[in-house]
C-alpha cells in the first residue's frame, strides 16, 4: 500500500484539514473578540504559536491511534474490516464540511463583527483650546452619513501672512458644526493634520478621518474687504453638494455672519442629501463686535495650543481684552494660559501670582457667560493642579463635581477630560482615570497629554505590556511630547539609551555626569538609592535646577526622594510601593484633601482605613 493511501486510511489527511480549518476559525474569532475584552496583543500571538505547535502532534496521534465508536485505540488493535470503523472517516468528512461552511460565513460577516476602532469625531461641541497632539491612521470603521471634517481654509492673501485668520475661520465653523446634534465632526487636531496635504485628494483624506463629507475653502483678506470661498464635498462620490463665495467689507459682524451662513448652508445641504438625517439647529457664533480684538485673539490661540511663545500669546490676549473687555472667549483662553506660562517658560512671575491671575480671568469669563464650560474647568484644574504639584489642600469632591459640571456643558473637551483623569488618578481611582483618558483619546486621537497619561495609567495598573505597546504606537503617531518621560517604563523595557537621552534634557538633569547610574537604579527600584538621591539633590542645588516642577520628581521619587511631589497616575505603580508606605506619602494625602475625600467617598483598592483617623496603602 502506498504512503498516501495509508495516510488516507488512517485519517491523517482528514485530521490535517480539520485541524487547519478549525485553527483558522479559532484565530479569527479570537482576533475579533479579544480587543472587546481589552486583551493585550501578545495573547493572540501566544494563541497562534500554541496552535502551530499542536499541529504535528495531532497528525502523529492520528497516525498512531484510531477513533472508534469504542473510544481511542492503537491502529494495530483495530479491525478495519468492520463497517462501523469507517464511520469515523465519514464523521471527519462531515466535520470538515461544517467547518468550511463556518469559514465561508466568517469571511462574509467578519467585517460587521469587528469592534469599531476609535474614530476622530466628536458628537458634541469641542474645546476652543484643544491641546495639540497619534498621526491619523486609516479608519476602517463604518462611516456615518452625517459626519464631516472641516479642513483648514487656505490663505490666499497677497502677503500670505493671514494663515492664523484663515485657520481661525475654519476652526470657528468647526466649533459651530460640532454643536449640531446628530452631526459627527472630526476633531480640530485630526482635521488640521492634513493642512497643506490637499494633493492627497478629498476621498483619501475623508477615509483617513472616518467621515463622509468634507468642507474646504479659502480666505482672501485685502485691506478693508474679505472674500471667503467654501465648498462641501460628498467624499464617497467626490461630488460637490454646495459651494459659495462671500465678498464682504471686513468687519467682525460680517466675519461671524459668514461663519453662521456657511454653517447653516452646510446643515441644509446635508439634510437635503440625507432626508432621514435628524440634525439640530445651528447656534450663533458672535462673541465680539471688535475686529481688532478678534484678530489678536486668533493670533494668540494657535500659540497657546502649540505651547510656544506663551508670553507673546498673553500679550496678544491682553491687547484683545483692552479693545473689548466683554470678549468672554479671550478671558477663558487667558485664564487657561496662566499655568502654562509657569510650566513652559522662565517667567519671573511666581506660581501664586499666575494662579491669582488665572482665577481672576476665569471669574471674568463666568461673569460674562455663567455657563462657560472652559472657565469652570480651568478653575477646577487650578485646584487639582495645586494639590498635585504643590501639596495644596482642596475639597477634591468639589473639584471633581466642577469638572463633571463642565463636561455636562461641553462633553468632548479634551483638556477637561485630561484634567479630570489626572484628578481621578490623584485620589487613587486608577480605573476611572484610565476610562477618562481613553474617552479623551476617542474624542481627539491627537491629544498627546491624554495619550501619555493613558499609557502611564496602564503601567500603574500593572498592565505594562499594554502600556509599552501604546507608548510605541504613540511614538509612531507623533503623540509623544518632548517635555514628559516615563522613566520607569523605559527602565522596565531596558531602553537604556532612550532613558539616558531623556534624563539629559533641560527639564531634568542636564550636566549631570552619571546618567547610567540613574538608569540602573530605576532597573532595581526596591534597592537603597539614598546616596545617589542625595548626590543628585546636591547637584541640582548647585546648578540651580528646579526640583519643584514635577519633572525631576519623575526620576527621583521612585528612588527615595519622597519629599518631592509625586506624579499621578504613576504614584500607584509598583515602582512607588515604598513611597506609598512612607510618612511623606501619608502627609501628602492628608495635606491635599485626598484623605478627606476617601473618608467621604471610600478608599481606593490599594489603601485601607485603620481605625477612625488613619490608613495604610499597599
Amino acid at each position: 500500500m502506498s504512503l498516501f493511501a495509508e495516510l488516507r486510511r488512517r485519517n491523517v489527511i482528514r485530521m490535517a484539514g480539520l485541524y487547519l480549518v478549525g485553527a483558522w476559525l479559532v484565530v479569527q474569532v479570537a482576533e475579533t473578540l479579544l480587543p472587546v475584552f481589552g486583551a493585550p496583543d501578545w495573547v493572540l500571538r501566544v494563541l497562534v504559536v500554541l496552535l502551530a505547535l499542536g499541529f504535528f502532534p495531532t497528525l502523529i496521534a492520528s497516525w498512531v491511534f484510531e477513533l472508534t465508536p469504542d473510544g481511542f485505540k492503537r491502529d494495530a488493535e483495530v479491525d478495519h474490516s468492520q463497517a462501523r470503523v469507517h464511520q469515523t472517516a465519514r464523521k471527519l468528512d462531515l466535520a470538515v464540511i461544517v467547518l468550511l461552511i463556518a469559514v465561508g460565513a466568517m469571511v462574509l460577516f467578519k467585517p460587521s463583527l469587528q469592534p469599531a476602532s476609535p474614530t476622530p469625531f466628536a458628537e458634541s461641541e469641542l474645546s476652543d483650546t484643544q491641546a495639540d497632539p497619534p498621526a491619523i491612521s486609516a479608519n476602517t470603521a463604518a462611516t456615518s452619513e452625517a459626519s464631516i471634517a472641516v479642513l483648514p481654509f487656505a490663505d490666499l492673501s497677497q502677503t500670505a501672512d493671514q494663515g492664523y485668520f484663515s485657520d481661525g475661520m475654519s476652526e470657528e465653523i468647526l466649533n459651530v458644526l460640532a454643536k449640531v446634534k446628530g452631526l459627527q465632526v472630526a476633531s480640530r487636531t485630526s482635521s488640521f493634520a492634513f493642512k497643506g496635504q490637499e494633493n492627497l485628494g478629498i476621498p483619501a483624506i475623508a477615509q483617513q478621518l472616518g467621515v463622509r463629507h468634507v468642507l474646504e475653502g479659502s480666505v482672501r483678506r485685502a485691506g478693508g474687504t474679505i472674500r471667503i470661498t467654501a465648498q462641501l464635498i460628498d467624499a464617497d462620490v467626490d461630488r460637490h453638494l454646495w459651494s459659495e463665495t462671500f465678498d464682504r467689507p471686513l468687519t467682525a459682524e460680517n466675519v461671524f455672519a459668514i461663519q453662521d451662513e456657511i454653517s447653516q448652508a452646510i446643515v441644509a445641504a446635508l439634510v437635503a442629501a440625507m432626508p432621514s438625517a435628524k440634525l439640530g439647529d445651528v447656534g450663533n457664533t458672535t462673541t465680539t463686535t471688535n475686529l481688532s480684538a478678534y484678530d489678536s485673539y486668533l493670533q494668540a490661540r494657535p500659540l497657546v495650543r502649540a505651547r510656544r511663545q506663551l508670553v507673546l500669546a498673553d500679550q496678544l490676549l491682553e491687547k484683545s481684552l483692552q479693545q473689548d473687555p466683554q470678549f468672554a472667549p479671550a478671558w477663558e483662553l487667558r485664564a487657561g494660559l496662566q499655568p502654562l506660562i509657569g510650566e513652559y517658560t522662565d517667567s519671573a512671575l511666581t506660581p501664586e501670582e499666575l494662579n491669582r491671575r488665572a482665577y481672576e480671568y476665569a471669574d471674568r469669563a463666568l461673569s460674562l457667560v455663567p455657563e462657560s464650560a472652559l472657565a469652570l474647568a480651568v478653575k477646577a484644574n487650578l485646584r487639582s493642579r495645586d494639590a498635585r504639584l504643590y501639596g495644596g489642600q482642596h475639597d477634591m469632591g468639589e473639584v471633581i463635581a466642577d469638572f463633571e459640571r463642565s463636561l455636562a456643558l461641553d462633553p468632548n473637551n479634551p483638556d477637561t477630560l485630561n484634567w479630570l483623569g489626572l484628578t481621578w488618578a490623584l485620589v487613587g481611582q486608577s480605573e476611572k482615570a484610565l476610562e477618562t483618558f481613553q474617552r479623551c483619546m476617542r474624542v481627539d486621537p491627537m491629544a498627546s497629554a491624554c495619550t501619555e497619561n493613558e499609557y502611564d495609567t496602564l503601567h500603574s495598573l500593572g498592565r505594562s505590556d499594554e502600556a509599552w505597546q501604546h507608548y510605541l504606537a504613540a511614538l509612531d503617531h507623533g503623540a509623544v511630547t518632548d517635555t514628559y518621560t516615563n522613566f520607569s517604563l523605559l527602565a522596565q523595557f531596558e531602553q537604556k539609551s532612550d532613558f539616558m537621552f531623556a534624563s539629559n534634557q533641560s527639564r531634568y538633569l542636564p550636566r549631570w555626569r552619571r546618567h547610567e547610574a540613574l538608569y540602573e537604579a530605576h532597573r532595581h527600584p526596591d534597592a537603597d538609592h539614598s546616596e545617589l538621591v542625595r548626590e543628585v539633590l546636591e547637584f541640582a542645588a548647585r546648578e540651580n535646577i528646579k526640583i519643584d516642577n514635577g519633572y525631576v520628581g519623575l526620576i527621583l521619587v521612585p528612588l527615595g526622594a519622597w519629599d518631592l511631589q509625586p506624579t499621578p497616575p504613576l504614584v500607584w505603580g509598583r515602582e512607588y510601593q515604598r513611597y506609598r508606605q512612607s510618612a511623606q506619602f501619608k502627609r501628602y494625602v492628608r495635606d491635599t484633601g485626598v484623605y478627606a475625600y476617601w473618608q467621604k467617598q471610600g478608599f481606593p483598592s490599594q489603601c485601607q482605613p485603620i481605625g477612625k483617623d488613619d490608613f495604610r496603602c499597599d
